[in-house]
């Protein structure tokens, strides 16, 4: 008997469903686990954050669903000048803690989800639970003193993990270690920032 073009359709359909479960394909991957494809790409429901798939609603590291992406950690985060706090250790015994007033401002970065800049422009990703920022690892930067260009520091993103659930409180731990030469030598200290935040 001679197939039809519907025939024929339905064995390729079978085949290809077959050659996937053979192949362990899982139509509803854990979030996070599978990599995006082209341009992006995701199974349906579920949206490409820094380069893998995560489930629509179920956070992950970027993207802009609402509370559980990216979107509730951008804009300006003001410390608390009561509250927070930064304390600095160098090699040399210098160590002083005092009140820390500033700002972080967190924006947008493509597929490394965020960027914010104190003394260096820092890469943010967001841990799964779309709860907390997590800086990528291995960043430096060379700059010379704006005031005395005889010195130069060399800075290191050691932690930049700003903590929120409702994208307008949260608590900040940073650290970031740098080492500085001058004229006359060199040194290393360590800088760590905590504290309430708030977005403005």
């Amino acid at each position: 008997m001679m197939r039809t073009p519907v025939s024929r359709l339905l064995s390729a359909t079978a085949m290809a469903m077959l050659i996937a479960v053979a192949c362990g394909y899982d139509p509803n991957p854990e979030s996070g686990t599978l990599r995006c494809g082209t341009d992006n790409s995701c199974p349906q429901n579920y949206t490409c954050m820094s380069g893998h798939c995560y489930r629509d609603g179920a956070g992950g590291s970027s993207g802009t669903g609402g509370t559980t992406g990216i979107s509730k950690f951008l804009g300006y985060w003001n410390s608390d000048p009561l509250l927070a706090k930064r304390v600095r250790v160098c090699n040399d015994g210098t160590n002083e803690t005092v009140a820390w007033d500033d700002f972080l401002s967190l924006e947008a970065s493509g597929s490394t989800g965020l960027r914010t800049n104190y003394y260096c422009d820092w890469n943010l990703d967001v841990n799964a639970t779309g709860t907390a920022t997590i800086i990528h690892p291995g960043q430096t930067c060379t700059h010379p003193d704006p005031n005395d260009a005889t010195i130069t520091y060399v800075w290191q993103g050691e932690s930049l993990t700003l903590t929120t659930t409702d994208g307008t409180s949260g608590t900040l731990e940073m650290s970031l270690p740098y080492s500085y030469t001058t004229t006359s030598g060199s040194g290393t200290c360590t800088m760590h920032f905590t504290g309430p935040m708030t977005k403005s």
